[in-house]
């Protein structure tokens, strides 16, 4: 009875599944054509949910992702190439303690740490189109209990403040808070903006909204790091803190330099600073992921 059930719910979804075919295929022709009826499609044809598996030191992990669009698809199909240093970080630093993962997005890398390590992981995420996927990304892998969402987003000091974005899709990044400035450093195209609270990493952790502080720091903000790092004095000053993992656009040194005297400043040693080679001769070129460690 149940093989029957399956092939009559195949045979009712093969136009969903031709429809979302042809809607892949728009968008290819037509950039941006297509992305809310594409979620909406996929969704009800059951197919929205990838897998991703990355091998490290003789263990698989296997994680779930929901993919709604094309975003979404290439962060799974890409995670073990994307970013490899992140991953090899993750794997060589991680372990007892939390980690900070400052722009989650829709959760790889906190979904990761908490399926590979022991540790709590704190998600920060303000993007409102990101955060009913990194919530469904986190209860899916059965690490809900282990990985705490911080729908805020960081600065320097608590204000009130625009949080602009540059894309309404799900998955999308490359938004600011606070300062009108995108990763390269120029004025930033945003096509949504709201305003919303902003807290420093030193505020939420003195006033105990976070129980812990980081044994490992990830940031990844698109072009306001410096105010994120700004906001971490005596987050950096931790002795639990082991490694930081920052990206900066070394092109524009009006980002790059701050950062590297408030970690130099917090006695952290650069070790490495890379990218994965899917940005070789792209607009990210000059963007790589710092690797800071104290000695």
């Amino acid at each position: 009875m149940s093989s029957l059930k399956s092939a009559a719910r195949a045979i009712l979804m093969l136009p969903a599944v031709f429809v979302v075919s042809y809607v892949r295929a728009l968008k290819r022709v037509r950039k941006g054509a297509g992305f809310a009826a594409q979620e909406r499609l996929e969704a009800l044809a059951g197919n929205a949910w990838e897998q991703a598996t990355h091998s490290s030191g003789g263990t698989d992990i296997t994680m779930s992702f929901l993919a709604p669009n094309d975003l979404c698809d290439f962060r799974v199909r890409t995670f073990s190439t994307k970013e490899p240093e992140t991953l090899d970080w993750i794997d060589r630093f991680g372990g007892v303690g939390a980690l900070y993962d400052v722009g989650a997005n829709v959760g790889l890398y906190s979904v990761y740490y908490a399926k590979r390590h022991p540790g709590h992981v704190y998600a920060f995420e303000p993007s409102v189109f990101n955060l009913s996927l990194l919530a469904r990304n986190i209860v899916a892998n059965g690490v809900g209990g282990r990985v705490a969402i911080i729908p805020l987003p960081l600065t320097a000091r608590e204000e009130i403040a625009q949080f602009r974005l540059t894309s309404l899709d799900m998955g999308g990044a490359l938004s600011s808070f606070g300062a009108d400035i995108g990763f390269d450093g120029q004025p930033l195209k945003s096509v949504f903006d709201y305003e919303t609270i902003g807290l420093s990493l030193d505020f939420m952790v003195r006033e105990g909204l976070i129980p812990e502080p980081p044994t490992l720091l990830k940031i990844d903000v698109d072009g306001i790091e410096h105010l994120v790092i700004e906001g971490a004095f005596e987050v950096l000053r931790a002795p639990t803190l082991k490694s930081v993992l920052i990206e900066v656009n070394s092109d524009v040194q009006a980002l790059a330099a701050p950062v590297e005297a408030a970690l130099r400043d917090a006695a952290f040693t650069m070790t490495e600073d890379r990218h994965g080679s899917l940005f070789v001769g792209t607009k990210f070129a000059g963007i790589g992921n710092q690797i800071w460690v104290r000695p």
